[in-house]
């Protein structure tokens, strides 16, 4: 039987899917080896770490989606915040499925897990608040008013994700997000 070939960015994303709807521990060899396609064998070959290799290069693929998608377009002083704060709820609602798709810091930073990836989401959650903190200050709101709306924003993100898989309501992430949207700038 030949071998499959994927590209990185399959892969990842691939690897993506299984760890976002299983978590780390719940995550196989033998589940990540299916949804690839390739022998565990294959799978260590590219990642000598294992499952440990292969979390992290999600996490790296999902920090560079996070930046060029979201945070970089925060700060294009080009386009109205109101409009690039709207953009990225567009990009919030593709990347979570509306909600129906799970937060990889939800599921990977509440399993203990590894540090370096810890640390990885810890600063995309702060360059994320910063990009919104400076979003806020730019539309005239105090830096304390600003940073406080921007931790909100992203706790209420983050809480909407959570909620939404707990009641299968489908419409929490969506309702959150609009209200954050209408007031982020008030």
């Amino acid at each position: 039987m030949a071998q499959k070939i994927l590209d990185d960015e399959s892969l990842i994303a691939a690897l993506f899917d299984v760890f976002r709807n299983r978590g780390y521990e719940g995550a196989t060899l033998s589940q990540l080896s299916r949804v690839t396609g390739l022998q565990k064998s294959s799978l260590y070959h590219r990642f000598p770490a294992g499952k440990a290799d292969m979390a992290r290069a999600v996490v790296l693929g999902v920090r560079s989606q996070l930046h060029a998608q979201i945070i970089e377009p925060l700060g294009d002083a080009a386009v109205a915040a109101e409009i690039r704060f709207a953009n990225q709820i567009a990009r919030i609602r593709e990347f979570y499925a509306d909600g129906r798709k799970n937060c990889i810091l939800n599921v990977l930073n509440l399993e203990g897990g590894d540090t370096e990836i810890r640390d990885m989401m810890r600063q995309d959650f702060d360059a994320w608040r910063d990009a919104l903190t400076a979003l806020a200050e730019e539309k005239g709101v105090g830096h304390r008013q600003a940073l406080q709306r921007a931790e909100h924003f992203l706790i209420t993100l983050e809480g909407a994700l959570v909620i939404q898989r707990l009641t299968a309501d489908e419409h929490t992430l969506l309702r959150s997000l609009e209200h954050e949207q209408g007031r982020f700038f008030e």
